[in-house]
């Protein structure tokens, strides 16, 4: 049965009145609460705090995961009637890593000049949460608190894309956690066995190129200047400018540069070297003290401005470089998403179940493992 619009207002009051008793406030009251203040404040006069009206605040309690998706790969739409292929632009055979639907370590399909490879999607979904009805949205609170579910959930959902990215990344099982992905990473002595990541010409003289995407400077224990310089040659020798260095906040190791930038002596009395001229030089001890690792900070070592941002999921003594180029191509297939709401309880005229689906497909050529570093620093205690 469908209602005229002078036939459902009244239900819609009761049951917004209702919504009200449950919250413990009279929408009606407190609208015409925020009428007074309006008026009030427009009059240029009243006693504002006499109301008695309380305004909702949204606290939130959560600690959110610092991301890496957007830094380290693209991420792009796909028509469902549209196949992702990859081919080559030379001869060389070429290894594609995607995540597989089977939770093996991933897939890798070949692909040459003539042969094309076709990805599958895998499916991410979220746990359905608790949102208002769309009925009662018309209380600007009420929207807010339905919207503010909806964001959480979809961001629950970047999160397990992010998640998936960094397995296939680290050629791990698709959905390991990225502490373990990482550390894990590190742990391959030859990322680029069996992978046609880049072949040489003639001529081209060995250590001039990178051979791996692992940078181990573990016995540093922290950041120091021989770190950045373990990233500079990483930069000049594959030919990536850095774009950022994710750190741990496990560990602070941001401490130890901070302790090596202070060495006032190069030699001892005695004249011979210092031993930890492992230092940050002079020059560049105020772009140190004046810095906010917090919120990322820019330094040029080594030849290469680095930006140092810090990041809550990384395990203590690793860390992620992404540079300017992608690592990873990201495709959400358009049309195969889903957002609905469903009546779990018909006799909840409030509420109702709101789950989100997406299709995704990811894919690491494997000259791409260039474009993303790992770095071991070492664990750092004080």
């Amino acid at each position: 049965m469908y209602l005229g619009i002078d036939e459902a207002r009244p239900q819609l009051t009761k049951l917004r009145a209702e919504y009200a008793a449950i919250v413990g406030t009279d929408l009606s009251v407190r609208a015409s609460a925020r009428k007074e203040v309006a008026d009030a404040a427009a009059a240029g006069s009243g006693d504002f705090s006499a109301v008695g009206i309380s305004e909702g605040r949204f606290i939130d309690v959560a600690i959110h995961k610092d991301r890496f998706l957007t830094d380290a790969a693209i991420v792009t739409g796909l028509d469902v009637e549209t196949p992702t292929v990859w081919k080559t632009r030379y001869a060389p055979v070429v290894g594609v890593a995607t995540g597989s639907v089977y939770g093996s370590p991933f897939t890798t399909m070949y692909i040459t000049q003539d042969n094309w490879a076709t990805l599958t999607p895998f499916v991410i979904d979220s746990e359905q949460t608790l949102v208002p009805k769309m009925a009662l949205t018309q209380d600007p609170e009420v929207l807010g608190q339905r919207q503010a579910a909806l964001e959480r959930q979809a961001e629950a959902l970047g999160l397990q894309e992010e998640t998936m990215l960094i397995s296939v990344l680290c050629q791990q099982p698709l959905g390991t956690d990225i502490p373990t992905s990482v550390t894990n990473q590190m742990a391959i002595s030859s990322p680029y066995a069996n992978r046609t990541v880049y072949v040489l010409d003639p001529g081209v003289q060995s250590g001039t190129v990178e051979t791996s995407n692992n940078i181990n400077v573990s016995s540093e224990n922290g950041l120091t200047f021989a770190v950045a310089e373990a990233v500079a040659d990483q930069a000049y020798l594959s030919k990536r400018q850095p774009r950022t260095v994710h750190i741990p906040v496990a560990g602070l190791p941001w401490r130890t540069l901070m302790r090596t930038a202070t060495l006032v002596a190069t030699t001892y009395p005695s004249g011979t070297a210092n031993p930890d001229l492992k230092v940050v030089p002079p020059s560049k001890w105020e772009e140190i003290w004046n810095s906010n690792f917090y919120n990322g900070v820019v330094l040029n070592w080594g030849g290469y401005n680095l930006n140092f941002k810090t990041n809550n999921v990384l395990p203590q003594g690793y860390g992620i470089i992404t540079t300017n180029q992608p690592a990873a191509e990201v495709f959400n297939v358009k049309g195969r998403s889903l957002d609905i709401d469903i009546e779990t309880d018909a006799r909840n005229p409030y509420f109702v179940s709101h789950y989100s689906k997406r299709e995704v497909a990811i894919c690491v050529p494997d000259p791409w493992l260039r474009n993303i570093w790992f770095i071991n620093f070492g664990s750092t205690s004080f």
